[in-house]
């Protein structure tokens, strides 16, 4: 029974990271409409005033004088790094590239961990590397007008990942010894502030007069995208492997450029279908060494547990 319940768990871990990946994927056609109308840094600093809002709301009773503000403001300077360039480089790319290139963030993070936390670095995560570097440059070689238009979209997009890296390792860095709830709140409310403080510097209009659907959007980001999101996926991340959250989050891509061709009707050339399929390979591929990994800790495991004397 224990062991069907504790399946049941993982299953449903895993439904809820899916749900997860399928909310961020319909975020990017969404900014890129919003995008047509709103300031980048408005965007952002409604989107993640509304997530810190609810998110202090759920962590009232965490255990907030357990928490390092150092580290949930080095988490928020990062996801604001993150989100800014990404955001900016939505601006001249297309959301289902956009998806793809922030999914490299997955494969930049072994080289993030080496260099910060000695981390060592498998065989599988450099050849992973090297295959969605091979795709990076398929989408990046375009023809016509717009090329140096997409080349800038796409190298803000790059930095964007490269930002999501850090954050990813820095979260495994600090979430050892902080309550995950209040870190959020504050990561959230960092990237808020941040955005505020941007915005006003570079003479943004963070208060726009918002359309109905215009607010529609923002609500969607800031409760379902950040709020809800992020939340489940903390609370989902408990239950199942690595393996499946990295598996799982491949798909973010693969729904945006769904939702990308049937609501913003993106037009996908052969020659973008394989930069993206060989960027997914890449991912996928560098999952591979944390399988492998855990297939010999559980070998190794069963060895040991077979081999003690029985009493």
């Amino acid at each position: 029974m224990r062991e069907e319940g504790s399946n049941l768990l993982i299953i449903k871990s895993d439904i809820s990271l899916l749900l997860v990946n399928l909310i961020w994927g319909a975020t990017f056609v969404t900014m890129k409409n919003l995008l047509e109308s709103v300031p980048p840094l408005a965007i952002l600093f409604w989107r993640f005033a509304i997530a810190t809002f609810l998110l202090l709301l759920i962590s009232l009773f965490s255990k907030w004088h357990k928490i390092d503000w150092v580290s949930g403001v080095s988490l928020g300077m990062c996801l604001f790094a993150g989100y800014l360039f990404q955001t900016w480089g939505l601006i001249y790319t297309t959301p289902a590239r956009s998806a793809f290139i922030t999914g490299l963030s997955v494969i930049l993070v072994p080289p993030l961990a080496f260099l910060l936390l000695k981390s060592s670095i498998d065989q599988f995560s450099i050849v992973g590397t090297i295959i969605s570097l091979f795709g990076l440059g398929l989408l990046a070689w375009q023809k016509g007008e717009t090329k140096s238009i997409f080349l800038l979209g796409d190298f803000l997009t790059l930095l964007g990942a490269a930002a999501y890296a850090l954050q990813i390792v820095l979260v495994e860095k600090f979430t050892k010894e902080n309550e995950s709830l209040p870190l959020a709140t504050i990561e959230m409310g960092t990237v808020a502030l941040l955005s505020l403080v941007f915005g006003i510097l570079f003479h943004q209009n963070m208060n726009p007069c918002f359309s109905g659907r215009e607010w529609g959007s923002i609500l969607f980001l800031g409760i379902f995208a950040t709020a809800l999101a992020f939340t489940l996926q903390k609370r989902a991340q408990k239950h199942t492997s690595s393996i499946h959250a990295g598996l799982i989050f491949a798909s973010e891509p693969v729904f945006a450029a769904i939702f990308s061709y049937f609501l913003w009707q993106e037009k996908f050339t052969p020659r973008t279908i394989a930069g993206c399929a060989l960027i997914l390979g890449g991912i996928l591929f560098s999952q591979l060494g944390l399988l492998s990994n855990q297939s010999t800790d559980s070998m190794s495991s069963i060895f040991k547990s077979n081999s003690k004397p029985s009493t």
